[in-house]
């Protein structure tokens, strides 16, 4: 695991475990969609959980976020879905400085 990862981990409170399993997961499972998410991490509102946890994570330069996908992902009635790509990124503080 990256550094970077395994301090942001430290951030974390270790009652907080959805947002240590989130920040685990997309670490070693880039652009994972919403579905893939949930099933690994049991978690059912990811968006929740990345904004409590992103807080956290920043002070290691860290934050997550979700995006649509270039196409959109059917659902099981092969209507579109409200299905994202979820990411863990690295903040490049010289940039936004």
């Amino acid at each position: 695991m990256d550094d970077r990862v395994t301090q942001a981990l430290k951030y974390i409170p270790p009652s907080f475990k959805q947002g240590k399993r989130l920040v685990k997961f997309l670490a070693s499972h880039p652009s994972p969609c919403t579905v893939e998410v949930n099933q690994h991490c049991a978690i059912g509102n990811i968006s929740d959980v990345a904004r409590r946890v992103n807080p956290y994570i920043y002070s290691a330069g860290l934050y997550i976020s979700c995006r649509r996908p270039a196409e959109p992902i059917p659902n099981r009635f092969a209507e579109p879905s409200q299905m994202y790509e979820w990411s863990l990124h690295q903040i490049d503080r010289e940039a936004a400085a």
